[in-house]
């Protein structure tokens, strides 16, 4: 894959995006994730934002997939331009979700000056229709809420992950809450493009 990433169409896509913006990234591979997220970081980064990763995961874990596509992640995290943020399971539901949300915002980046590149997700599981449901409420007021922000923010699934039942229709709502989408799979399936698109075309 190390060949094929100057080509990689999502990474050529991201290294094009200008200002602030609300991306979905799906991938079906976690390689295909890592290498799209950690250019997503570095090209935050060098342009002199600061840049989180907000995760449920063990930080450590993350810091070794950055690490292995190529980011200093001990220099930028020395600098305090990169910061791997770890989320705590809580019970959250629609009525807090955007509090809980900006909270999360002020927190993760204390210390840290603006303007920010986050990448990550709020909700850890989607796999019920329960978690899913409340993850598409929370993009959907975090959509809506973004212009006030000065940052960009792209949030990632894994497709395997997602409710399987009504998989394509759960996709579909995530379209409707984003300004760009990026599928990184097998290089001739990636893709990457603005989801204004797909309403041109209703």
């Amino acid at each position: 894959m190390s060949s094929e990433k100057h080509s990689y169409r999502p990474i050529k896509f991201l290294e094009e995006l200008q200002g602030n913006n609300h991306l979905v990234l799906l991938y079906d591979q976690s390689k295909y994730g890592d290498l799209t997220i950690a250019k997503y970081l570095q090209i935050g980064l060098d342009l002199g934002e600061s840049c989180i990763y907000v995760t449920f995961d063990d930080p450590k874990k993350i810091e070794e997939k950055l690490s292995s596509e190529g980011l200093d992640v001990k220099g930028y995290r020395e600098r305090n331009l990169l910061r791997i943020y770890p989320l705590e399971k809580s019970d959250i539901n629609e009525n807090d979700a955007l509090d809980y949300l900006n909270a999360i915002l002020q927190e993760s980046t204390k210390g840290m000056k603006a303007p920010y590149r986050f990448v990550g997700r709020t909700v850890p599981n989607v796999k019920s229709k329960e978690g899913i449901q409340l993850e598409l409420i929370q993009e959907k007021l975090f959509h809506e809420n973004f212009k006030k922000n000065n940052f960009s923010y792209m949030c990632q699934y894994d497709i395997s992950q997602i409710e399987e039942s009504k998989r394509q229709d759960w996709i579909q709502e995530l379209l409707k809450t984003h300004h760009h989408i990026i599928y990184a799979s097998e290089p001739e399936k990636s893709v990457g493009f603005e989801t204004q698109l797909l309403k041109s075309g209703e």
